[in-house]
């Protein structure tokens, strides 16, 4: 079966801050989620972000930004909403205050694509995209009359809770994929994931006070995922690869996640890529966006004409869960 990417699309909310006035406003949080770990530890979790600043949800909340780049997806792969099969939203903080079960049934509605079957997972993180991509093509293969899907993700933190040192900085963005079974855009190779739910505690949400908090075990991350997070990526891409008959120096555009720059550092070095391999992103403008991070990077390549015809697309990530996914594709 072949399934292609038809489109994809992102949108932010306008209100923007500054990554070093969120730290200072959440210091204490920060603080206090470092305190187990060493002194060199703790100097080394504040190094190397490379986030400059944030676009954060205000009057524009992640439904809004969700039904944006919705819209502007099928609207690049000349769709209508009734030519939709299957909607998956694989949004991860829909936000607080959200009142919707599921971005998934609403965003059918509001659409108009009354007839497609529709679908939500909470679990995903940053590897969401891979879980939903995976999902998607699980469904298409066993239903032939699922001919089109929709991918969803909209993301906003808990108040005061942006900054997930020692990982990261969060910011808001909407993003949406196409997936079609015909027709123009890259064909999906592969898709491979893994989860590890014993490290759900790495990072977790709670309620304290009736709000939703993140916890951010940090000497669990230190102990327990940084030993293999390279590791399992570097094992699902070696699956995915060997898979498709690709080798690594095959792949003409590796793209990943905009966590920091450290851990984009890390990627590099674990696959033993040259500083070109691994090229800017919009990540000081938009820090990290969970899930959308790989659509907004894809996106970015595609605007400034990168991507050519036959080029060999690797997407990576890594996230809450504990999950990794890979996914390879062609141009």
């Amino acid at each position: 079966m072949t399934v292609r990417i038809a489109a994809a699309a992102y949108a932010v909310p306008p209100d923007i801050e500054e990554v070093a006035t969120i730290m200072a406003r959440e210091d204490a949080r920060v603080q206090a989620a470092l305190a187990p770990l060493s002194d060199h530890s703790r100097q080394r979790a504040a190094e190397g972000l490379g986030l400059a600043r944030v676009h954060v949800c205000g009057s524009r909340q992640p439904f809004d930004l969700v039904v944006e780049a919705a819209t502007a997806a099928l609207r690049e792969a000349d769709l209508v909403p009734q030519d939709l099969d299957l909607i998956i939203d694989f949004s991860t903080f829909p936000g607080e205050s959200s009142q919707q079960v599921s971005f998934a049934h609403k965003l059918a509605a509001e659409l108009g694509a009354e007839t497609c079957l529709n679908l939500s997972f909470k679990s995903g993180g940053c590897a969401g995209l891979h879980l939903a991509l995976k999902t998607a093509m699980a469904l298409m293969t066993a239903d032939q009359k699922i001919q089109t899907a929709l991918l969803v993700a909209g993301d906003t933190p808990p108040h005061h809770n942006r900054t997930l040192l020692p990982i990261t900085v969060q910011g808001d963005a909407g993003s949406a994929i196409v997936l079609r079974r015909s027709g123009a855009g890259p064909e999906i190779l592969g898709v491979d994931v893994l989860t590890l739910g014993h490290l759900y505690d790495a990072l977790f949400l709670t309620r304290k006070n009736g709000h939703l908090e993140i916890v951010v075990d940090a000497l669990r991350i230190e102990e327990a995922v940084v030993p293999i997070y390279y590791l399992n990526l570097y094992r699902l891409v070696q699956n995915v690869l060997a898979s498709a008959s690709v080798k690594l120096e095959d792949i003409d555009h590796f793209i990943y996640s905009n966590i920091s720059l450290r851990d984009r550092e890390g990627f590099r070095k674990i696959f033993g890529l040259s500083e070109d391999r691994l090229p800017p992103t919009p990540m000081a403008e938009y820090g990290h966006t969970f899930a959308s991070d790989l659509i907004i990077n894809y996106v970015t390549l595609r605007r400034e004409g990168s991507i050519r015809p036959g080029q060999l697309l690797l997407l990576a990530s890594a996230g809450m869960g504990f999950t990794w996914g890979v996914t390879l594709a062609r141009a």
